[in-house]
């Protein structure tokens, strides 16, 4: 008898919740979106004092809110990944088939359960950073940006979409490689590589910071529009896109090879 979707739900929420390393990991990203919130928030309010007034004015607070995301985000898509690598470490992904015959079926609850766990824990993630990376602007004598200010709200939510399209890109990686070193290992590099742009000739950074899924992606909070940077929604479907096309890609593979 096939498993129901509820019943596949179920039993995925179980395995999650049991794996102690995607539940420390998971841990591990709030702690340090704070404590990076707190070290960028102090130093660029030091660095305010030191600017002078023409900087002063074009301040903006925003910018400084979510900069440790860009490091967070490696930790969220490694709790996608061992959502899948770590049943294939344990020997049990063949007894999940089993229960499960409709792969489809199993790929799309783990899928399903990191996105619904991910999107209020990214969510709070964001937030943790805002509050965090505010109060020590504010502190060092730099001006702060509140929850109710214009845009605060859609950035934080923005950011939270974010990172659980990261855990699912984290999943898709997870069953496409299988190993948690080689996924994570790979995934966290596609992840940060236009940190590396200014490594490549002009044309070529300029596209990869507008166009890489990350890049794209992060418009959904950045603090004011860049010039020639994709707009929030185009930047959110790259993102999507890509999530997509990776989770279709890791379904092809799952259920045409040997487990």
């Amino acid at each position: 008898m096939t498993a129901s979707a509820a019943g596949v739900l179920r039993s995925e929420w179980t395995k999650f919740r049991t794996i102690r390393a995607t539940g420390c990991t998971l841990a591990g990203a709030f702690v340090i979106a704070l404590c990076y919130g707190y070290l960028f928030g102090t130093a660029n309010g030091r660095a305010y004092l030191g600017d002078s007034p023409a900087e002063q004015t074009s301040f903006d607070p925003l910018d400084t809110a979510f900069r440790g995301l860009a490091l967070v985000q490696l930790l969220v898509g490694a709790v996608g990944v061992l959502a899948v690598t770590s049943e294939y470490a344990s020997g049990m992904m063949p007894t999940s088939v089993t229960a499960v015959p409709r792969r489809g079926r199993l790929l799309a609850g783990k899928a399903a359960v990191v996105a619904v766990l991910l999107l209020p824990c990214g969510t709070l993630i964001a937030l943790g950073s805002f509050v965090v990376s505010q109060a020590m602007l504010t502190a060092q004598g730099a001006p702060g940006a509140a929850l109710t200010d214009p845009g605060v709200p859609g950035a934080i939510a923005g950011a939270g979409l974010y990172l659980t399209l990261i855990a699912l890109y984290g999943v898709a990686m997870g069953f496409l490689l299988r190993r948690t070193a080689g996924a994570i290992a790979l995934g966290s590099f596609l992840l940060i590589l236009p940190a590396m742009s200014s490594l490549l000739p002009e044309s070529l950074a300029r596209a990869m910071l507008t166009y890489w899924p990350t890049s794209a992606g992060m418009r959904l909070f950045a603090e004011a529009p860049i010039p020639d940077a994709l707009p929030p929604h185009a930047g959110l479907a790259v993102l999507a896109v890509t999530v997509l096309a990776l989770l279709s890609a890791a379904f092809a593979l799952f259920r045409s090879r040997d487990v």
